[in-house]
């Protein structure tokens, strides 16, 4: 037998061995390495995007003020500017239809505690909403008249308008979860005889 020490090839050839390369065959059914790390990093991200959107959520609810209507009234000048939640119950004959920047809105008064505030949610208001029943509303005080709107029916018109962009109804599931310990102020302080 020759001698292979310093040939490998030869020592390999001379065991039986088969060193040449091979082809390697794609599995049918598996995705190349690349597509299955790009598919893992988008879960991942899409993850990490979702618990950071919660988080901010969760931290930006924490951070607003909650207020029945006549604290937000006698702490308005206060507040200018700021966004926080205001709690109260829509009187009686005082809500109308209207426009804010060509999007659907309600302009509407609330009272607490013999205190009313005028009201421009705009959106569509929860199907629960009615004249009678409290309802918790988040936005920030502006100071003048509403678009399209000359004054508020039964409204206090004293020239400020809470503008609301989301509202939650007493009767309406979420509201009882996250507000429990407002529901019997909500009945007991909102009671209003209307216009």
């Amino acid at each position: 037998m020759a001698e292979t020490r310093g040939d490998p090839a030869a020592a390999a050839a001379g065991d039986g061995l088969d060193l040449s390369p091979r082809r390697s065959e794609a599995r049918p059914g598996r995705r190349p390495p690349t597509v299955r790390r790009v598919v893992s990093l988008l879960v991942v991200a899409g993850a990490v995007a979702g618990i950071a959107f919660a988080l901010v959520r969760l931290v930006t609810d924490a951070s607003l003020f909650f207020l029945n209507a006549d604290e937000a009234v006698e702490r308005r000048d206060e507040l200018a500017g700021q966004r926080f939640r205001m709690q109260g119950t829509p009187v009686a004959h005082s809500v109308a239809e209207t426009r804010v920047d060509f999007e659907q809105a309600v302009a509407f008064t609330v009272a607490f505690e013999g205190v009313a505030a005028d009201v421009v949610h705009t959106g569509s208001p929860p199907d629960l909403f009615t004249p009678g029943v409290p309802v918790v509303l988040e936005g920030r005080w502006v100071q003048g008249q509403p678009p399209d709107l000359d004054s508020f029916a039964c409204g206090v018109n004293d020239g400020y308008y809470f503008a609301s962009d989301h509202m939650l109804v007493k009767h309406d599931n979420e509201y009882r979860d996250t507000y429990p310990d407002r529901l019997e102020a909500a009945g007991a302080g909102g009671a209003s005889a209307g216009c």
